[in-house]
Formats: C-alpha cells, sequence, structure tokens
C-alpha cells in the first residue's frame, strides 16, 4: 500500500510540475527564424521576410497581444502569412482577439490568411456555429486575403512567385484515424501548380506534406499539431490534437524531394493547454535566390 501511495505521489507531482511549467511557457514567446534558398526564388526577393503566424485560438501576449505585434513589427516582414486556427471553433466563442490583433497588424503590412479547421468548422457547420464564420469573415474582408483553394501572385519589380492557400475539408481533420487523400485531389482544389515560378503553399494541416510536395509545393508553411503540445528530448512531440502519439511531423524543418515545410508550434491552444519545451512562436522566414537551404 505504501508503494501505492509513493508512485502516485510522483505521478501527482509530475503533474502539477507540468501544469506550473505549461503555464510560464504559455506565457513566453520566441521568435524562430529560418532561411530558403532556391535558385527558384527571383533575385528581387532576395531577402524577402516573411512572419509566419498559426494556432493563436485567442491566445494574449500581453495587453492586446502589444508584445506579439512588437516582436513582429521588430522583424519587419514583407507579408504576414496566416496558416489558420487563430480563433477558437467553440460554439458562442468570441473572435475578438484575433480580429483585433489582425487590424493591427494590417495597418503596417500586407496579410494572407489560409484557413485551419477550426475556422472551417465554424464555416461548415452553421447550425452549431451560428454566424461565428460569416461575422468574423466580414469583419477582416478588406483587412486580410483570404486564400480558400486560391492563389496569388506576390511581385518585386518586374519578378513574381506564387502564394497558394488550401482549405482542407473537414474529414482530413478526423480524431484517432489518418484519411488517405487521394492522387489527384489537391490538383482537384488548387488546380495545376502555375510552372515557371516559385511556389509557396500555405497548408494548415501538416501531415499530407508528401501530397503537397508531389502536387508541386516548394515551400509548406503549416501548423495545427501545436508542436506535440509536450516535447521530449530526441523524441520530439508527444501528442497531436488529432490524438496520435509522437507524430511524424510535430515542429521545424522537414524535407521531401525538392520541397521543403517550416512547420510552426503555434502561438496558443485550444482544449488542453499544455506546452512543455514548446514556446510558442513566430516563425520568420527569409528567402534567398541562391542553391540550399539552412536554419538561421
Amino acid at each position: 500500500m505504501n508503494g501505492i501511495i509513493w508512485i502516485a505521489g510522483i505521478l501527482l507531482l509530475g503533474f502539477l510540475a507540468i501544469c506550473i511549467r505549461s503555464v510560464i511557457e504559455n506565457r513566453m514567446l520566441a521568435v524562430t527564424r529560418y532561411q530558403v534558398s532556391s535558385p527558384k526564388i527571383p533575385k528581387e526577393f532576395e531577402g524577402c521576410r516573411l512572419a509566419v503566424l498559426a494556432d493563436l485560438h485567442n491566445a494574449c501576449f500581453g495587453d492586446d497581444n502589444e508584445l506579439l505585434v512588437q516582436k513582429i513589427r521588430e522583424e519587419q516582414p514583407d507579408y504576414i502569412l496566416l496558416v489558420g486556427d487563430m480563433i477558437v471553433g467553440k460554439p458562442e466563442q468570441s473572435t475578438e482577439v484575433p480580429v483585433c490583433l489582425i487590424e493591427t497588424l494590417a495597418k503596417d503590412f500586407s496579410i494572407y490568411y489560409a484557413r485551419g479547421n477550426h475556422e472551417l468548422r465554424a464555416a461548415c457547420y452553421p447550425e452549431t456555429y451560428g454566424d461565428m464564420w460569416e461575422t468574423y469573415r466580414k469583419r477582416l474582408d478588406g483587412t486580410v486575403t483570404w486564400l480558400q483553394n486560391d492563389y496569388v501572385e506576390l511581385t518585386k519589380g518586374t519578378e513574381r512567385i506564387f502564394l497558394y492557400g488550401l482549405d482542407l475539408p473537414p474529414r482530413y481533420y478526423k480524431r484517432f484515424r489518418h484519411v488517405s487523400m487521394e492522387k489527384d485531389d489537391m490538383t482537384k482544389w488548387l488546380g495545376v501548380p502555375e510552372a515557371g515560378g516559385y511556389r509557396i503553399l500555405l497548408a494548415h494541416n501538416p501531415d499530407y506534406f508528401p501530397e503537397y510536395a508531389a502536387w508541386g509545393a516548394d515551400l509548406v508553411l503549416s501548423g495545427h499539431l501545436h508542436g506535440g503540445m509536450i516535447r521530449l528530448p530526441w523524441l520530439g512531440g508527444v501528442v497531436s490534437p488529432m490524438v496520435w502519439f509522437f507524430p511524424k511531423y510535430d515542429k521545424g524543418k522537414y524535407q521531401q524531394r525538392d520541397s521543403i515545410m517550416l512547420l510552426s508550434g503555434g502561438l496558443g491552444n485550444h482544449t488542453f493547454k499544455f506546452r512543455v519545451n514548446n514556446l510558442p512562436e513566430i516563425l520568420i522566414v527569409t528567402l534567398s535566390s541562391s542553391d540550399g537551404s539552412e536554419n538561421m
């Protein structure tokens, strides 16, 4: 009996330590920098800086997110790219935090927004979420450029790169199981990728990186996994929001043939707010027209 009590006590202390560490980490903020190089990037885009934000989930860093805004302004990006889940997709949840943040940033930066599963569920199931999505979208219309299975051309001088945003159907976010993607699905959603240019894909769910690479994405920017929430040395993230343990893609840089994916650990959380060895992060991606790629 004494042994059981000791074990229970140790487990309780461990759980309390995780909770305390999570409270501390959720209030911190890191900037993770990458340099991505490719001969396909036009020389006019040499040094172009992208700020990537994922999975805000209504998190606040200082009053009115002033710390988050300050850090982004210090980095002076050319564009801000939102890769989804800025809101919390639960009935009657407020969207005021992301709206205020985005409106503040839009005063200084061009913002492109691809939806995550929380935006998608609010949009697809109004019988559950009411007018959450429509109200949110209308408030940000004219403030952001929505990329819903669409693309824009980013231009500098006479050169351009292509920026795509993917809307995965809700079935690709099922918990406890992986839904296979059909061979022609990416083309069905996004069309044939534009030829002769560098292609950046905003795709909230990183689990389909091989399919994104096969379609023709040169650089994939993703989120969704929250870095695996709790990160262990050598093992990485422990669990994904889809309840997969030790997911293949959790946080960081991945390569598939000539394609690179940069996966953000995100900024916030929703149901389970654990973060251990996994600071909320802003990604800053610097483009280079030379060969090779490296983490700065």
